[in-house]
């Protein structure tokens, strides 16, 4: 009974040793399982889900530093920005575990400030949640903005600015909680920067 227990032991610690060796790093396997989990829920298929891969390593490329959070996300500094492209089949950005809403509705989280590429809150969706500077050229996402929403804390700023070529311009200013479901022709995709809060 002894011998039996402790060969059982045995062969299963080598088991385990082996299957340990042949399986993924460790640091891979968080964020594959959670891109294979949220495509599931988002009912993706395979190449569904490759296009929403490409787009996002063609986003790394063009702003470095940044790293893939989910099956169209991709986080910056620690999470504090953060870019969100359309599902497939969809025309406006969201987390796969953030409700659809109703269209032409904005959808920042509170405590952030969101801008969109296109009218209407639709398009990729590029959002922050501290205080700072940004030039939008560092995101790839200068002279893109054609829609905006400003959820941070009630009565915090966030002014949006263009570069003129020699200096920052006052586009808009926005005061929480608002939003503009389109900047108007005047300042349609000419932001380049913005001072949040």
């Amino acid at each position: 009974m002894r011998i039996r227990t402790k060969l059982a032991v045995t062969l299963t610690a080598a088991a385990t040793a082996v299957v340990g060796l042949a399986g993924p790093t460790s640091a891979s396997v968080p964020l594959e399982a959670r891109i294979a989990s949220e495509a599931k829920q988002a009912g993706l298929s395979a190449s569904e889900v490759a296009g929403l891969r490409k787009q996002i390593d063609e986003q790394l490329a063009r702003t470095p530093g940044g790293k893939q959070i989910g099956v169209n996300q991709v986080s910056w500094r620690g999470g504090k920005t953060v870019m969100t492209f359309p599902l497939p089949g969809e025309k406006r950005a969201r987390a796969v575990n953030e409700p659809a809403g109703a269209l032409g509705t904005p959808n920042c989280s509170y405590a952030w400030t969101c801008l969109y590429e296109h009218s209407n809150f639709d398009g990729r969706r590029l959002t922050w949640s501290d205080c700072n500077f940004e030039n939008l050229a560092n995101w790839g996402f200068n002279d893109k903005t054609t829609s905006w929403h400003n959820n941070q804390t009630r009565g915090t700023q966030t002014r949006v600015y263009n570069w003129t070529g020699s200096a920052w311009a006052l586009l808009w200013t926005s005061t929480a909680p608002s939003s503009s479901s389109y900047v108007g022709s005047a300042n349609n995709d000419k932001a380049d920067g913005l001072w949040v809060c």
